[in-house]
């Protein structure tokens, strides 16, 4: 695993948790935002999954949860723009930077 891979995987996993938790509390005036929540945790579960076991696995719930993510904030009204670019650019970054060691993950 690169070092650049690494660094990204961190910054992935430290924000992720931070808008998780944040989802948290407007989850508790709009129900919805338990998806969001939910969508989250995948991606934290994805990056840690990459960063410790090094499974592939990890990649995929990270595109799911972007997946989802984008879903919701399309259905919740948020900026449309902002969140096409953050649900393709943060797996489009980690995609490149493990695509020549993708042999080292399980």
């Amino acid at each position: 695993m690169t070092r650049g891979l690494k660094v990204w995987l961190w910054l992935v996993l430290a924000v992720n948790a931070i808008s998780g938790v944040m989802a948290i509390v407007s989850a508790l005036l709009i129900p919805l935002m338990w998806v969001v929540v939910a969508a989250e945790a995948l991606v934290v579960a994805g990056a840690v999954m990459l960063l410790f076991p090094r499974k592939k696995m990890g990649f995929f719930l990270i595109c799911g949860g972007a997946a989802v993510s984008l879903v919701l904030n399309i259905i919740l009204g948020g900026n449309i723009v902002s969140s096409v670019v953050s649900a393709v650019i943060m797996p489009l970054i980690i995609w490149l930077l493990i695509k020549n060691t993708w042999y080292e993950f399980q």
